[in-house]
Order: C-alpha cells, then structure tokens, then sequence
C-alpha cells in the first residue's frame, strides 16, 4: 500500500480539530496515509513535505485575513497539493460568490453587498430589502461574526457598532427568513460531487443563529431526492467539482433557497453518518 503524507490544517485553539472533524485522521491512516494535524499559521511546519493540505478547522482566519490570504499565496508557490484547492479557496472566502451563483440562474436568499462607501443606514437597508427584519454579516466571516439580526424599529440598537464595522469591510444584506427560526437551517454535505448525509441546525430558544458556540443544535436530517438534486445543481454550476462541501439553505414552498456554499473549512459533521469520515478519506485520497 503507498503511503501519503497528509495535513489536516486547523488553529491554534483547536490544536486537536474540533468535534467530528476528529474522525477523519483514523479514517485516512486506515488507507495508508500517515497523518499530521498542523496549526495554519505555525512558521515551524514545512508544508513542502506533505502530499496533500485539507484545511478543516482554521477558524479563525476571518480575524487575520492578510495573514490567511499570504499563507494561501505560500502554498501556491510551493505547488503542493491542497484540498479544497486554492482557486476555490479563495473564491469562496468572500460571500461575493453568491451573487455570481444567482447570475448563473441558482435561487438564492435575495442579497446585497453594502461597500465602505455605502453610508445607507440601517432603517434604509431595511426599507431596501423591503423587509421587517435584515441579517447584516461580513462577506468575510465564520461563525457568525460581527452577524446582526435588525429589526424594523430597533435599527438604532445596532448602529454604532455597525457604523464602525462597515469601514473595515464589505457587508451582505439579506431579509431575515423566519424558516431558519420556526424549521432550522438543512446543510448537505457532498464529497466529491457525491451526496453523503445532510443535517438540521437548529437556534437555541430567542435566538437564530445556528453555530454550535451560539447554543445551536445539530440533527441528522433525512433529505429527500428533489432537496438532493436541488443541493446537486448548485454544485454542478461550479468550475470545478471541490473535495468536499457543504450546501447550506432553508425550504421555502418546496423550493431550497442557498444561504452559503461552504468550500473554504466548513464543519462536515462527520459524526452523524457512519460513512462520512470513510467517504472523505477516499475522496482524499483518490486525489493524491
């Protein structure tokens, strides 16, 4: 059996991956690989000397971008192996993605992207999105960061600490859908283009945001062949069909409505199939 040298990439303060994510180093070491799980920005780890770079739990690259951004363009140049690769990094790091899968005909949650030199207000992306409610959140984010949920008549609650954000960077717009409240978000999960399992996240009572470090809940979701093919179309709109994703969104009428397309290091939540950590380190491996 060939071996490969395989990094798992995560942070710092989570020097051993996160939750799940866990199951795949036994997974991938079953097949041969022998494994490394290395911190993203450790000047000590000599990323030329591994076959293959899975970035899974580097979360929190939103809060050091130049950084994160110099270290994608060092892998780069040192031509090693990275999954998902490097141009589908980068073009999934910022949320400006979404509006380029609505032009190519996908549904999508309605958007807009507020620049640092947009000075509308928070009452007027309100009146803009002709909502009661907006999700307002960075188009460089991760885990809810800088996320705010505002509602008609509370908008001078949030202005302040908006009115300083928005200098630093590009935000989303959105209507605030109440299915993420009243049903939960459905994530599917995809290894090699191919559907593994999908999931429901949940918000914890009086609030809608679903991460686990905000309260959320996780559980196993049965998905149906038409919510699949939905998730499996947007895939396929891609340039290249990525190692691993997860299509995240809400039912409306049928109809699935993408919030996000995680390329970048989403949590797979390799935990609730039996198969998954298997499927991925296959799906790796086969890349190598």
């Amino acid at each position: 059996m060939q071996t490969y040298r395989v990094a798992l990439v995560t942070s710092l303060d989570l020097p051993e991956l996160f939750g799940g994510e866990r199951l795949l180093l036994p997974a991938l070491v079953q097949l041969g690989a022998q494994v490394s799980i290395c911190i993203w920005d450790d000047p000590d780890v000599d990323w030329a000397d591994f076959d293959a770079i899975v970035i899974r739990c580097p979360w929190d690259y939103h809060e050091k971008l130049a950084a994160f951004s110099a270290w994608l363009t060092r892998l780069e140049q040192l031509q090693v192996k990275v999954l998902n690769d490097i141009a589908t990094l980068r073009w999934n790091l910022n949320k400006n993605y979404l509006f380029e899968l609505q032009n190519a005909g996908l549904t999508l949650i309605p958007s807009i992207c507020l620049k640092p030199e947009d000075q509308r207000s928070l009452d007027e992306l309100l009146a803009t999105m002709q909502s009661d409610e907006i999700v307002v959140k960075p188009v460089q984010s991760a885990g809810a960061w800088r996320t705010l949920r505002v509602q008609k008549g509370q908008a001078a609650l949030y202005e302040s600490d908006f009115n300083q954000w928005r200098l630093e960077q590009d935000f989303l717009v959105q209507p605030f859908m109440p299915e993420i409240v009243t049903q939960g978000e459905c994530s599917l999960v995809f290894f090699d283009g191919e559907y593994s399992h999908a999931l429901i996240k949940r918000a914890k009572q009086g609030d809608f945001r679903v991460q686990s470090d905000h309260g959320g809940s996780v559980d196993v979701m049965q998905a149906s062949p038409e919510l699949i093919a939905q998730a499996e179309k947007i895939l396929q709109a891609l340039p290249r069909t990525p190692c691993y994703a997860r299509v995240d969104g809400v039912m409306r009428e049928g109809q699935f409505l993408l919030m996000e397309l995680e390329l970048l290091e989403p949590e797979l939540f390799l935990e609730l199939a039996p198969h998954a950590a298997t499927l991925l380190a296959q799906a790796i491996v086969k890349r190598v």
